[in-house]
């Protein structure tokens, strides 16, 4: 399988002030894209500790990443592992990155409906641990819950939406991406890619705890980061940039390297045009 380019990855490694023989963290390893930078750039003792949820995801990285050796050091677990794991290990990293954006491989070869483009079961768990479906959320939400949903990830016409799906799961049940697509379609009049998109990954947020789980492990990887260590944050969409614009503002351990995010060149987003919405926020431990 082709590896999809990891996004900003040079401002990565420069801003994250990769080296050698330090200790980083990758709390989202994904295909091993940006993993795989690091453990060059740190070599010839360089470790990596690198968390994948998504159990497919994980596998192929640990394929990919297989010739560093102990170097490269995987867990099949959730960046909010990432304190747990690092104070287990009696380890400070010198550097953490989470990219939060979800991979080409989950939108193209889940099979876990993740894309709009694709008709698949509305599943949207990043790991199969987790018991909560997009199609259960569906056709079980009452509607002040699922409207409570949509208005989190900010979904126009959140409310009347929210009534018209649990009046439609009546007539026909949720099953698939094309019954959600054609539920859009008959609500707003339109299937406009950005509205798709929107309506999907506030789906995506709730089935997986995205935000709560960003919360979390913004609040605990300053304990496992050594004073001068940095963490870089890639962040896709309003909602998570919002938490990592405050984070940088208001935790008194981390003081902001930027002033304005770091985004994609216009020639990175000709060559990968998933990059355009990144955003780049970059911290040090005081």
């Amino acid at each position: 399988m082709s590896f999809h380019e990891p996004v900003l990855l040079e401002e990565i490694i420069d801003w994250l002030k990769v080296f050698p023989d330090k200790i980083y963290v990758d709390g989202t390893v994904g295909m091993g894209g940006h993993s795989e930078a690091i453990l060059e750039r740190s070599s010839p003792t360089g470790v990596l500790y690198g968390f994948e949820w998504n159990e497919p995801s994980f596998e192929l990285a640990k394929q990919r990443l297989s010739k560093y050796g102990d170097r490269a050091r995987l867990f099949n677990l959730n960046f909010i592992y990432i304190k747990e794991v690092l104070q287990k290990e009696g380890v400070l990293a010198d550097g953490i990155l989470l990219d939060l954006g979800i991979s080409s491989f989950l939108l193209e070869h889940s099979g876990r409906g993740f894309s709009f483009q694709k008709d698949e079961p509305l599943d949207m768990r990043m790991s199969l641990e987790k018991e909560l479906t997009a199609e259960k959320i569906l056709n079980i939400y009452d509607v002040k819950r699922l409207s409570q949903v949509f208005l989190t990830g900010e979904v126009p016409s959140a409310v009347k939406f929210a009534q018209f799906i649990c009046e439609r799961r009546k007539r026909k049940p949720f099953k698939t991406t094309k019954d959600l697509v054609e539920a859009v379609k008959e609500f707003y009049k339109s299937s406009r890619k950005s509205l798709l998109a929107v309506i999907f990954q506030s789906l995506r947020i709730e089935v997986n705890e995205e935000l709560k789980n960003l919360e979390k492990v913004l609040k605990e990887v300053p304990e496992v980061l050594k004073t001068g260590g940095r963490i870089a944050i890639i962040s896709f969409h309003s909602l998570e940039d919002r938490l990592v614009k405050n984070f940088f503002k208001v935790d008194p351990r981390i003081r902001p390297v930027l002033k304005k995010p770091v985004v994609p060149t216009l020639e990175e987003i000709r060559r990968n045009p998933r990059a355009r919405s990144a955003k780049l926020r970059v911290g040090e431990k005081i």
